[in-house]
C-alpha cells in the first residue's frame, strides 16, 4: 500500500535521529487535570484535540471512498461496556469506525479497522493514528492539517502482526 500516513498532535520536528517524540505532552485522556509546559490539561482541551483525531478518521476514509472496514483484534481495555457494533470480526461503517476510534483513542479498547489490501485505521499508545488507503487523500490531508495534527508518511508498525496488549510495547510519544 502506497498511501500511509501517521497522524499525531507532536510536531516532527521535536522527534530525536531514532524518531522518537522528545517533547513533553500529555498522551492519554487519563492525563486531564495534569499539568503541561506550565498549562492545565483541562477535558475542553482534551475533546478539541479527540475531535480532530475523529475528524482525520472521517476525512481520510471519506476521500478514499473507504465506505467499511472490519475490526479485528478486538481487545477491551477498560471495565466501559462496548457498543453493540464493536464486535471481533464485525464490519464497521464509515461512522461506526469514527465511533470505534473514540473508544480506541479513550483506551477503553483496542483493535485494528482493516480492508486487506485496500485499507487500514490502526491505533498506537500515546494518541498514535495510522491510516493505509488507496488514495493520497491531499485533500484529507490538508484539512487534518488544519486541524492542527501532524499528517506524515509512514507504514503502520502494526501492519505485520496482530499484538495483544501486553506485547505490543509502548511507543515513544
Amino acid at each position: 500500500m502506497r498511501n500511509q500516513y501517521r497522524v499525531t498532535k507532536y510536531d516532527p520536528s521535536l522527534r530525536d535521529n531514532g524518531g522518537a517524540f522528545t517533547g513533553k505532552e500529555w498522551t492519554s485522556r487519563s492525563d486531564i487535570g495534569r499539568m503541561f509546559g506550565g498549562a492545565l490539561l483541562t477535558e475542553a482541551e482534551y475533546l478539541g484535540v479527540e475531535a480532530a483525531y475523529l475528524f482525520a478518521v472521517e476525512a481520510f476514509l471519506s476521500e478514499a471512498k473507504v465506505e467499511a472496514l472490519t475490526l479485528s483484534g478486538l481487545e477491551s481495555t477498560s471495565s466501559t461496556k462496548l457498543p453493540q457494533f464493536a464486535k471481533n470480526g464485525a464490519t464497521l461503517s464509515a461512522s461506526e469506525c469514527v465511533k470505534f476510534a473514540c473508544l480506541a483513542l479513550r483506551e477503553e479498547a483496542w483493535g485494528k479497522l482493516i480492508a486487506p489490501g485496500r485499507a487500514y485505521v490502526h491505533f498506537g499508545y500515546d494518541y498514535y493514528m495510522y491510516f493505509g488507503l488507496p488514495s493520497k487523500c491531499l485533500g484529507a490531508v490538508s484539512a487534518v492539517q488544519k486541524k492542527g495534527l501532524f499528517v506524515e508518511q509512514f507504514r503502520s508498525p502494526y501492519l505485520r502482526q496482530l499484538p495483544t496488549l501486553q506485547s505490543r510495547g509502548r511507543y515513544a510519544a
